[in-house]
């Protein structure tokens, strides 16, 4: 039995931190869309490189479970990332995407999810 995904948001909140993700999504076509994470109210700008990246977006379609695997546009260069990071994406299906953000912080590892809608 399939289980119902969270209804659509571009902002969640995983260990104290505010995730927003933001970007006018079209199924089959390339777009910009851009995490932003803060903490208090405030941008944070100590994101630190986790496999080679600031982040690192993983997204199943609902219904088939259709992957997309997405990396930050700007190379990872220091423990100074964020606040916003800009990624390419395509999804290949429109519909209720679910999104798990990771992201790496004095040196731990935080997991946001969140569901968007593809048009």
């Amino acid at each position: 039995m399939a289980t119902p995904l969270p209804k659509a948001s571009g902002t969640t909140t995983v260990d104290g931190y505010t995730v927003t993700v933001r970007g006018d999504l079209m199924a089959g076509m390339a777009h910009q869309l851009t995490a932003t994470v803060s903490k208090d109210g405030r941008p944070v700008t100590d994101l630190q490189p986790y496999l080679d990246t600031y982040a690192h977006l993983t997204a199943f379609h609902e219904g088939d479970l259709a992957f997309a695997h997405l990396h930050p546009e700007t190379a990872a260069d220091g423990d100074h990332g964020g606040p916003a990071l800009t990624f390419h994406a395509e999804f290949a299906q429109s519909g209720n995407w679910r999104l798990f953000l990771q992201f790496r912080t004095g040196g731990q590892l935080h997991t946001a999810a969140l569901t968007l809608h593809v048009g």
